[in-house]
């Protein structure tokens, strides 16, 4: 049971991007070749039915079907949480969680908890909890999520000088 490759928005002048071999809009659907689970140290969490985080191939916000890259852009696009992957991003040292918290200009406590919960069984974040303080770093994955931000960071840039 697939989804159907949306079609192209002829009255706006949009033709969507296809991406390879799957037919569909950027990349690949609910209907996807399954993937065996990653067996690393860096393997997300199993997110559960009754999870809130955003997952390819289950329905997120834009997409039915739960393409992978909405479900990127609705796990992003939730308050506070590419400022918190911005500040874990730094040198690779894991993060207490009140050193993230206040420098994530001190915002809550329960909002915090709620976005390295996703981001964790997202797999971009993983705690490397102790008994006396856990702290948050980002996983390679989460490194990778920075890396592929760098383009949009440049942009942003240049479009800030011609403003």
């Amino acid at each position: 049971m697939g989804t159907a490759p949306a079609p192209d928005d002829a009255a706006s002048g949009i033709a969507r991007r296809r991406g390879p071999g799957t037919g569909s809009p950027f990349e690949g659907t609910a209907a996807s070749a399954p993937r065996s689970p990653p067996q690393d140290a860096d393997a997300p969490a199993p997110v559960s039915p009754a999870s809130n985080t955003p997952a390819p191939g289950r329905p997120v916000r834009g997409s039915a079907g739960g393409r992978p890259v909405m479900a990127a852009l609705d796990l992003l696009g939730r308050r506070w949480t590419l400022r918190v992957i911005w500040e874990l991003r730094g040198n690779g040292a894991p993060i207490g969680f009140r050193d993230l918290q206040r420098r994530c200009d001190g915002m809550s406590s329960s909002v915090l908890s709620t976005r390295l919960t996703e981001l964790r069984e997202a797999g971009i974040a993983a705690s490397t909890a102790t008994a006396a303080q856990p702290a948050w770093q980002l996983t390679a994955l989460g490194d990778d999520l920075v890396t592929a931000m760098g383009p949009l960071l440049d942009w942003s840039r240049a479009w800030a000088e011609r403003r």
